[in-house]
């Protein structure tokens, strides 16, 4: 864990469903079955008819602290530690930082490992008390929760600063206080550089910001100015395809944002043109349709390997004309045989029936919080953002507290997954059954 995670000992870091609107159109006579999708488990009993699998997203940003109202003093060894762990994370002078509040309170998190911090996977939410310090300098005003023996905590989400709060305002266009921010963490990046110019810059200081409703994180610096990973065309074969290098690149940015950094064996393992059907297949997974049309597509292939991942993504002709286009990897295609093995086993499990009777359905590329969407009221979840994987399979009976008598329903088994499939996050059950 790197020194901008967040939790620290004081001496211690869509599958991409095709955008099938412009595509559609050429078939006005094409029929096309949306699926219908009864989801129970541990937020009711939902029902979604759609093609987009969504189970229904866990209200966010909940922490809830208890802030005791009568005034003492933060211990000054505790208060030496704070100051010299934002001394670190900020890269400034430990002189020109100051407290500016500090308060006793409780709240809910994990306790740490041996190594001195919260582990990624699953953890039991505890009861931990200490004080809720804000510490001040050159225009930041970060939070830190820190116990009684040292154990320091920053809230990111509550220590972004007025600048970048009034950029996400202005990009979406929304008011300060209708941003539902899910998740921040410190991290690393780089200004805008021009293309095909050669930019000498070190690397900035800024946020990873997940809001709420958006596909992937805003990557902004302390100003609120956006950054970047570098120039990831360097990165790209002198030959891809006929495809526009400026959507390679794209496609580049997509995977790099889902792992923070450029890892060091990030390379393009193929560009090919290709041509599918809506219908028959040959390129991205089908979206559940009934009436399909029977369309000719043409594009490219294009897969890209980064850490232990391999993804595909699929773009057709008429989206390179798009400025807003916004490549994202084809999730079924991308998923490795060993997390789709670990999610059958477990919903085999579930369902009481042989694995080969469940079948991987949907995997949409998701950002979540470090705890996957899943247990948001512990303080470490909201202060990292993870890549994963929304994955839905299907198979198994109906479960009885469903009573539902429609035909052709089969159970449906839906998980939160990490990039590395080691952190498998059971979400909910349902059922599923096409409509009439």
């Amino acid at each position: 864990m790197s020194e901008l995670d967040g939790n620290f000992y004081t001496s211690l870091p869509k599958h991409q469903l095709p955008k099938l609107n412009q595509i559609l159109t050429k078939a006005t006579e094409a029929k096309i079955m949306k699926a219908k999708i009864l989801v129970c488990g541990v937020v009711g009993l939902i029902g979604i008819s759609s093609q987009f699998l969504s189970p229904k997203t866990l209200t966010q940003n909940s922490l809830t602290a208890a802030v005791a109202t009568t005034s003492k003093n933060l211990p000054q060894n505790l208060e030496t530690a704070v100051r010299e762990k934002m001394a670190q994370q900020a890269q400034i002078n430990s002189k020109s930082l100051k407290l500016t509040k500090s308060q006793p309170a409780t709240w809910e998190d994990c306790l740490p490992n041996k190594s001195g911090v919260i582990p990624p996977q699953p953890c039991q939410a505890k009861s931990r008390s200490g004080w809720r310090v804000t510490m001040s300098g050159q225009g930041e005003n970060w939070v830190y929760y820190v116990t009684n023996n040292g154990f320091i905590t920053l809230d990111a989400t509550a220590s972004l600063n007025k600048t970048i709060i009034s950029t996400l305002s202005q990009k979406l266009a929304r008011k300060p206080n209708q941003l539902r921010i899910v998740a921040a963490q410190l991290t690393k990046g780089l200004p805008l550089c021009p293309i095909n110019a050669t930019c000498k810059v070190k690397p900035i200081l800024g946020w990873r910001i997940l809001l709420e409703g958006r596909e992937r994180p805003f990557f902004v610096g302390l100003d609120g100015k956006d950054l970047n990973y570098g120039n990831l065309s360097l990165y790209l074969p002198q030959q891809t395809a006929g495809m526009p290098r400026n959507i390679a690149e794209k496609v580049l940015e997509d995977v790099v944002s889902r792992h923070d950094n450029l890892t060091s064996n990030l390379r393009v393992e193929s560009i090919k043109a290709t041509k599918w059907n809506l219908c028959s297949g040959g390129g991205p997974t089908r979206p559940e349709m009934g009436n399909c049309p029977n369309v000719e597509v043409e594009g490219w292939q294009m897969i890209v390997i980064s850490g232990t991942n391999r993804y595909v993504y699929y773009i057709d002709q008429p989206e390179v004309s798009n400025p807003n286009i916004f490549p994202l990897p084809d999730g079924i295609q991308s998923l490795s045989n060993s997390l789709v093995t670990a999610i059958t086993k477990d919903a085999a499990k579930r369902a009481k029936v042989s694995e080969n009777m469940i079948n991987v359905r949907f995997a949409t590329p998701k950002f979540f919080d470090q705890c996957l969407n899943i247990d948001n009221k512990k303080l470490n979840c909201r202060q990292s953002i993870t890549a994963g994987w929304e994955v839905q399979t299907i198979g198994g009976d109906v479960p009885k507290r469903n009573n539902s008598n429609i035909s052709g329903a089969s159970a449906t088994w839906i998980y939160n997954v990490n990039l590395q499939g080691n952190d498998i996050r059971f979400l909910q059950s349902g059922l599923w059954s096409p409509l009439p």
